[in-house]
């Protein structure tokens, strides 16, 4: 597909800001018909799949594609010639390279969640100069921030809360920026917070380093916000970004109140880019210029707006190295066509995925409380897991349901979830907890919500 600088990234989200919807609609169509063809040219996965369509099918005619196809089907997906699968791998498995680009020309990520083996995603200069470029129009440069124009300027003190190493996508952005500060020889203006630390930890580092913005996941920054009103935290942030679950009303309001400063809330996806921005008015709104979300009930059919779905299919239009088309997100979510006073002409989205219980634990000095990703970073990237879920059964107890891959030794994966549970237990001095694994489905949200990977029954 062809290549886009910044600046050219840059007018085209500035200018759809100010289109309508017909317009918008026709940009989609324009730009899933290029990628389409991209895609059938270059990628034997979907030549094969495409295989029976006309040049030009419509959005609804070209088939769902899965995860599962996704993952096992890497070689044929990409659309570059010179791929090679178990380079990738070799890549990966080499953290050194975190932050070099691989084959001189793409950047990595891989997911984590709590289903299956991970996805790994290549990302071409065109989709990072468009997602940059919506992240920078409609997130730092958005009316909440106003009071704030230079967010993204290199001597701005930023502190993150990520789960640290690997290939994941936030801890990319992160070394990325990170590297490119120190190539100027700007130093000691970014603090990584990793999401295992204890949080009086992450209050001493956040009190000492002073951040002026503090990006991370809503359910960490919600606890930040009960540690500044304890009087243990005190900071004085410009500004709170969070992704990565979902941020609710009550939460960003909290949020905003103890920290004193606006809160942006980002829905995005390794796979499909920057999906939905929070305006200035509280509303998700959903890139419409660069990604389609289709909403669908259980058995793949629309869900008209203003429905709750069962799940969406989204479409990546800035990714032509590997296409996402009709890629099918277990998220709940509910769009409403309604013209937001904002005056931003996306349709806004509700995202009823997962809701995971905030963990609290009793101690000798009261409560423990962290976020419950916490639990997910240590497990999440051993081997052999299919599923996964932690089930908080009382204050001093703790249990983990496990389904397990094919041909994963179930013993072998017991222990390692063992040792890294215990870890996360024994550096919040939480020794006397109770923990037990059992083999198991999870146990399921109420109807029509993703499975929740943290959950308490007491």
């Amino acid at each position: 597909m062809k290549p886009i600088t910044r600046e050219e990234a840059l007018n085209l989200v500035r200018e759809a800001n100010t289109l309508t919807r017909d317009d918008i609609s026709v940009l989609q169509k324009v730009r899933l018909r290029e990628l389409v063809a991209h895609a059938r040219e270059n990628s034997a996965l979907y030549r094969e799949k495409y295989k029976h369509l006309p040049d030009n099918p419509a959005l609804e005619d070209l088939p769902v594609i899965t995860k599962q196809e996704l993952t096992s089907n890497m070689q044929k997906l990409v659309c570059d010639p010179e791929f090679s699968e178990e380079e990738l791998q070799a890549y990966i498995a080499d953290l050194d390279n975190l932050g070099i680009p691989f084959m001189g020309k793409y950047s990595v990520s891989t997911t984590s969640g709590t289903t299956g083996e991970p996805l790994r995603m290549l990302r071409d200069s065109r989709h990072v100069a468009i997602n940059g470029s919506i992240l920078q129009v409609r997130l730092f440069e958005s009316p909440q921030f106003k009071d704030f124009p230079g967010m993204m300027d290199k001597y701005v003190r930023f502190a993150s809360v990520l789960a640290g190493g690997g290939f994941h996508a936030a801890f990319m952005a992160f070394e990325g920026r990170r590297k490119m500060l120190e190539a100027e020889g700007i130093t000691g203006n970014m603090l990584l917070l990793e999401i295992d630390d204890p949080v009086a930890e992450m209050v001493r580092k956040l009190n000492e380093f002073q951040p002026e913005v503090i990006t991370g996941y809503p359910s960490v920054m919600y606890i930040l916000a009960g540690e500044q009103k304890e009087g243990r935290l005190k900071i004085s942030p410009k500004a709170i970004l969070c992704s990565a679950e979902q941020l609710t009303d009550e939460m960003r309001i909290v949020i905003e109140h103890e920290l004193g400063c606006p809160v942006g809330n980002v829905f995005c996806s390794t796979e499909g880019g920057e999906v939905a921005i929070l305006c200035s008015h509280g509303h998700m709104h959903l890139n419409t210029d660069w990604i389609i979300v289709e909403p669908i009930d259980k058995e793949g059919n629309p869900v008209p707006a203003g429905e709750m779905s069962a799940a969406m299919l989204v479409t990546n239009l800035t990714n032509g190295v590997q296409p996402i088309i009709r890629y099918r997100v277990d998220d709940s979510v509910i769009v409403y066509e309604d013209q937001c006073s904002c005056g931003l002409p996306f349709p806004y989205v509700e995202i009823l995925g997962r809701t995971d219980d905030l963990p609290e634990f009793s101690c000798a000095n009261g409560f423990v409380r962290f976020s419950p990703i916490v639990f997910s970073s240590a497990v999440m990237d051993i081997p052999g897991i299919s599923v996964y879920q932690f089930v908080q059964t009382g204050q001093e107890s703790l249990t983990v349901r496990i389904g397990y891959l094919d041909g994963a030794i179930p013993e072998k994966v017991d222990r390692e979830i063992h040792d890294a549970v215990s870890n996360v237990l024994s550096q919040n001095k939480l020794d006397h907890i109770s923990f037990s694994i059992v083999r198991g489905a999870p146990v399921r949200a109420k109807k029509g919500k993703k499975m929740r990977s943290y959950l308490k029954t007491f």
